[in-house]
């Protein structure tokens, strides 16, 4: 499968920066071959076009994406995308950037709701029982899709409830249990995962995770759900996440601002949430 080839030569060694990120590249234009017009496969190129100083094609990249809000009169997506226009020395991408300046609309409100106060550890306890909750959900679609067995399934549960959830922060994943115990079962659930919800996976590995890019999102919950903001387009954020099935996590991250998620594997968030957060993770 596509998604294996871009996933797996990770997991046997560790290739320059620019030939990981180049291969993350390889596999998305073959998408965007399939689907020209796929939104998520554009944005990606876009970001990764220009960290390896392929700056024609991200300009030509950045040109179709617009032209596809356009289509879909996604004005808020535009006005992100409207400094990049105006900044760029492509003429067709200053052309476009006349017409998006008609098309925008005042961008919403995307202030987050003040939170309610909470000890430290209450809030500890009550993101990681959200946590343990879409997990188990999640490996009931798993069981639902054939991918894991009911016995594995059992098996599973019982490590995903027996987490922590008070007192110090633990990343809550039943990827990340799978990754650890069957990597064969792992890859199988990411690429069905990546089909079913629209999250493709993607090279994490081959971006560098910086806490500014996370400071406006919530750290216990990025912590514990394992969600990596790994670059912007715009107003969106690119969010790697372990469970594109959990709503919940899709909704408190876009309250704070506009986000396209992908799927990553276990041990690259774990990587880059170290990274981020050097004062520790949390592992189950």
């Amino acid at each position: 499968m596509a998604w294996y080839l871009l996933i797996c030569p990770y997991m046997a060694e560790e290739p320059k920066f620019d030939a990981r990120l180049a291969e993350g590249v390889a596999y998305f234009e073959q998408m965007l071959q399939l689907m020209p017009e796929d939104r998520v496969t554009l944005e990606f190129l876009v970001v990764a076009y220009e960290q390896l100083d392929r700056h024609e094609d991200a300009q030509k990249a950045l040109v179709s994406l617009t032209k596809i809000l356009i289509k879909e009169r996604d004005n808020a997506a535009l006005e992100g995308l409207l400094p990049r226009l105006e900044e760029s020395d492509y003429p067709e991408a200053k052309a476009l950037s006349l017409k998006v300046k008609t098309l925008i609309a005042p961008a919403p409100d995307l202030t987050p709701e003040v939170p309610k106060e909470m000890t430290e550890e209450e809030m500890i306890e009550s993101i990681s029982a959200m946590a343990v909750k879409s997990e188990l959900a999640l490996v009931d679609e798993l069981v639902d899709g054939k991918m894991v067995s009911e016995e594995d399934a059992k098996h599973l549960k019982a490590q995903i409830e027996a987490t922590p959830t008070a007192g110090q922060m633990f990343l809550v994943s039943a990827l990340q249990i799978l990754e650890k115990e069957n990597p064969t079962a792992s890859e199988r659930c990411i690429a069905y995962l990546a089909d079913r919800h629209g999250a493709p996976p993607i090279p994490l590995a081959a971006f560098e995770p910086t806490k500014g890019l996370a400071s406006s999102f919530p750290a216990h919950v990025m912590r514990i759900r394992g969600a990596v903001p790994f670059a912007s387009i715009g107003k969106d954020v690119l969010v790697a996440v372990l469970n594109p099935a959990d709503d919940s996590l899709r909704a408190q991250l876009s309250a704070v601002m506009p986000c396209r998620f992908y799927l990553a594997l276990p041990s690259s968030v774990e990587a880059a949430l170290a990274k981020m957060y050097p004062s520790g993770a949390g592992t189950t």
